[in-house]
């Protein structure tokens, strides 16, 4: 009995023991909890219970230099899928029960399926953008049936001179996951471009990217457990992207695109005193609004193996040999160098034969243009003056005259993927063929043939260095550049009556023995300039027959010029690819485009 009596107080004591125990570790862990990691616990309940959603900015408008409309934002409807803590199966479920009830396009889902893919790290992505208003009002009368689909507001951009603008404009796109690589690579990028969805991915939308874009806010939000919507915690608003201005005028930009239509090519038409751009086309054209929520595959294959290439920007991304729109340029190079004067002179028999050797270059007039001084040879195009006087020039003459005119290199235009062309020259031969130079290169680059390259961006740009006397700054294209680098530069390319002397002969190409003769009795804007024709092929000393010879490899068809020649105010630059002649399609287009913006201007 006293026994058992023992052993039932040993028992107590030690459950007593155990339960004071059990009571401490409680009491600490109560502790642990609340007072120690108070703290913690407060901010997983606040990160549990409140969500950050981005307000994104809109982006800023592009006008041209009158404030119409060239790039806008557009308020549009877009459904998206709540795609957090679902699998694959799940979400397949979701598209397949939201179909019955819109449309659904093949487009529509490959672009799903492609956003998924990328960008796992979202919570939600759109399955259809841009809602009809049918569209829009079926859904909102099922929205029942679609608890994990919401209806969501947004902007999306819109270019309303699409076709007319598209290569200067260029167009935006969604971040890609290359994007997101080189954003999230760079924490100053990652920071900017929280919230937004979308980049600039050519043109004027790219080269102006982080002024349009804009700043994203955001809207802290208190949830409840089944994470819907309580109140506002905390509102930043987002920050506009800036407006810009361009230098185009869209009257002139649509002209442009009339003359142009029925060819490939380019024209691009400047102020010569300030160099701004006031109509810059490239033709054949796109849809920029194709690419604003993806191309579909379809669309972007038919423009990629196009063959009129409609994706290529052919004023600054294409390159022509200048043909004789060199000329004025060669010419100065020899004025300059002392090699010939206003009365220097030659006779021209229809051919040059290159000194020591059996080489003959033959001019495109068979016959020959007989007695040649400086002013004729640029007005008729002699080509037996300008090989003669590319020989005695010699090529770095030739090539370091050019370069102060910009040539082989670019302007540096602020628009992306502009090309350089290719001015020769032994260095550059030696450096990209690993071949020595030869004497009939240089006859080649005096009449713009051979390897000599530019585009018609570089022409026009040069022109203007002419006419101005003195190399300018980068061709300007808005409005809200500086203007304080346009008197900045005083050096001189020339002499002043050197200069007058080569626009001298580039009158007379529009008067009754020049190249554009056909316009000399109907001239009231007093357009000057110089024609060219390029060879797309070499035909080694056989006859070149129109009519015999492939489209695509007849000759290309180029003119600069100015007006009005007495007092400069605007110069243009036209290259009509496999157009043949300067003088029957470049110049008049040219000539037509001139005339319309003195009449337009004076309207």
């Amino acid at each position: 009995m006293q026994q058992d009596k023992y052993l039932f107080n040993k028992r107590i004591k030690f459950l007593s023991v155990l339960f004071g125990l059990f009571l401490v570790i409680l009491i600490s862990r109560l502790f642990w909890l609340q007072i120690y990691k108070n703290d913690f616990y407060d901010q997983r309940s606040e990160i549990n219970s409140t969500r950050i959603e981005p307000l994104k900015p809109l982006r800023g408008i592009i006008y041209d230099r009158n404030k119409n409309v060239l790039a806008e934002n557009r308020l549009a409807h877009s459904l998206v899928i709540n795609i957090e803590n679902k699998n694959r199966e799940e979400i397949q479920e979701i598209v397949s029960n939201l179909k019955k009830t819109i449309n659904l396009s093949e487009l529509d889902i490959e672009f799903f399926k492609k956003l998924m893919n990328q960008k796992k790290f979202l919570k939600e992505l759109p399955i259809k953008a841009n809602l009809t208003l049918n569209d829009l009002s079926t859904f909102v009368g099922q929205k029942y049936l679609h608890p994990n689909v919401e209806l969501k507001e947004d902007f999306i951009r819109y270019y309303p001179e699409s076709l007319y603008t598209s290569h200067l404009i260029g167009y935006i796109n969604r971040i890609s996951a290359a994007d997101l690589k080189n954003i999230k690579e760079n924490p100053e990028l990652e920071d900017k471009y929280f919230g937004l969805t979308h980049i600039g991915k050519q043109g004027v939308e790219k080269s102006y990217e982080d002024i349009l874009k804009g700043r994203s806010g955001f809207k802290k939000i208190r949830v409840d457990s089944r994470n819907s919507f309580v109140r506002d915690v905390e509102v930043k608003a987002s920050t506009p992207g800036t407006n810009i201005d361009l230098t185009i005028d869209i009257i002139l930009q649509k002209k442009a695109f009339e003359l142009l239509k029925k060819y490939k090519g380019a024209i691009i038409l400047t102020n010569v005193e300030s160099n701004e751009i006031l109509a810059y086309q490239s033709l054949p054209s796109f849809d920029p609004n194709l690419f604003v929520n993806g191309i579909s595959h379809v669309n972007w294959n038919e423009l990629l193996h196009d063959p009129t290439k409609p994706l290529l920007d052919r004023v600054i991304g294409a390159t022509y040999p200048p043909g004789s729109t060199i000329k004025p340029f060669i010419a100065l190079s020899g004025l300059e160098n002392k090699i010939i004067n206003k009365t220097s002179a030659i006779n021209d028999p229809g051919f040059y034969t290159l000194p020591k050797t059996k080489k003959v270059f033959r001019d495109w007039k068979k016959e020959g243009h007989g007695r040649v001084d400086l002013i004729t040879a640029i007005a008729e195009s002699c080509d037996v003056y300008f090989y003669d006087l590319g020989f005695n020039l010699g090529i770095r003459n030739i090539a370091n005259t050019l370069e102060q005119f910009n040539f082989g290199s670019i302007t540096n235009i602020p628009l992306p993927s502009e090309k350089s062309g290719i001015l020769p020259s032994p260095e550059w031969k030696q450096k990209y063929k690993k071949k020595k130079w030869y004497s009939y290169e240089t006859i080649n680059t005096s009449i713009g043939q051979g390897d000599f390259l530019v585009t018609p961006l570089q022409l026009v740009n040069a022109l203007n260095t002419l006419l101005n006397n003195r190399q300018l700054p980068k061709p300007k294209i808005t409005l809200n550049d500086d203007d304080k680098l346009l008197d900045s530069v005083t050096e001189q390319v020339g002499s002043s009556e050197n200069i007058n002397l080569i626009k001298q002969g580039m009158i007379e190409v529009t008067q009754e023995n020049g190249t554009f003769r056909s316009i000399s009795s109907k001239n009231p804007n007093k357009l000057a300039g110089k024609t060219g024709t390029a060879q797309v092929f070499s035909l080694k000393n056989q006859d070149y027959n129109e009519d015999l010879i492939e489209d695509d490899l007849k000759d290309h068809s180029l003119f600069i010029g100015f007006a009005p020649y007495d007092k400069p105010i605007i110069s243009i630059a036209v290259v009509i690819e496999n157009g043949g002649h300067g003088s029957t399609a470049a110049a008049p287009v040219a000539k037509e485009l001139v005339d319309f913006y003195f009449k337009y201007s004076n309207e």
